[in-house]
């Protein structure tokens, strides 16, 4: 009878070893098992909150570092791609939490993924230069502050060059995900390329320096991104110096 028991006591752990995709909870036991698995997560629920609660649709600066952090672990990805089952309550967070998870494989999606295009980019002598120069004119759109002249004028310069083509048709993809997608929001707002007359509504001599005041918690905006502009079709470069910001730190 005791072996039994034993074996009833293993039957879950062999059935998920059967099936490649973990529950949930079974997830969530091995993170807790694991100490770095298990700070992460703690770090995760404190850090997402409120998306995880529905009070707010951005993704927090802080919730996506720790979202990363905890996909650093050995068993953090697993929380991920497991299987809520009919758990109504992991449904909701899973849904909750979704924009600010890393897309892992684009290409199922068709098109190229942003972080590869990026790449590709840098590799390209005259892409990379272009890239530099955007570097050096486009940190207003950091906060969502403006577009001016100089930035729309190299995010143009991009548009002629080969590799161009595959950012403007990369999707959001990686760790990177959601500020890829906040960087979307921002051109659609600030920037009308192919417009020569809607150039900024603030004047360039207002801005001495394209980077100064940038903080935090001004980089994302209230509403969820859009994908019906002429400026979304640059966004993995205004990604690129979120990224170089905050996942660095």
């Amino acid at each position: 009878m005791r072996c039994c028991f034993s074996a009833l006591a293993l039957l879950p752990w062999v059935l998920v070893a059967l099936d490649a995709q973990l529950i949930c909870w079974q997830a969530v036991f091995r993170c807790n098992v694991e100490p770095e698995c298990d700070l992460a997560f703690r770090q995760y629920v404190s850090a997402c909150e409120d998306v995880i609660a529905g009070a707010t649709k951005q993704c927090p600066s802080h919730c996506i570092n720790a979202l990363i952090r905890l996909n650093d672990t050995r068993n953090g990805p697993e929380l991920e791609s497991c299987d809520c089952k009919q758990d109504q309550e992991c449904l909701s967070v899973q849904r909750a939490i979704e924009p600010c998870l890393p897309r892992r494989h684009p290409s199922e999606s068709g098109g190229i993924g942003c972080m590869e295009a990026r790449q590709r980019c840098e590799e390209n002598p005259v892409c990379h230069t272009s890239l530099a120069a955007y570097l050096a004119h486009c940190g207003q759109l950091f906060n969502g502050r403006r577009c001016s002249s100089k930035c729309k004028a190299t995010i143009q310069q991009m548009l002629s060059i080969p590799n161009g083509e595959l950012l403007n048709q990369c999707i959001c993809d990686g760790v990177e995900r959601p500020f890829c997608e906040v960087v979307k929001e921002n051109m659609s707002k600030l920037c009308s390329i192919g417009d020569p007359s809607d150039v900024t509504h603030t004047p360039d001599y207002s801005y001495d320096d394209e980077n100064d005041g940038v903080r935090e918690e001004e980089v994302y905006p209230e509403n969820s991104c859009t994908s019906n502009s002429w400026s979304s079709h640059f966004l993995l470069l205004l990604w690129l110096l979120f990224w170089k910001c905050w996942i660095n730190d």
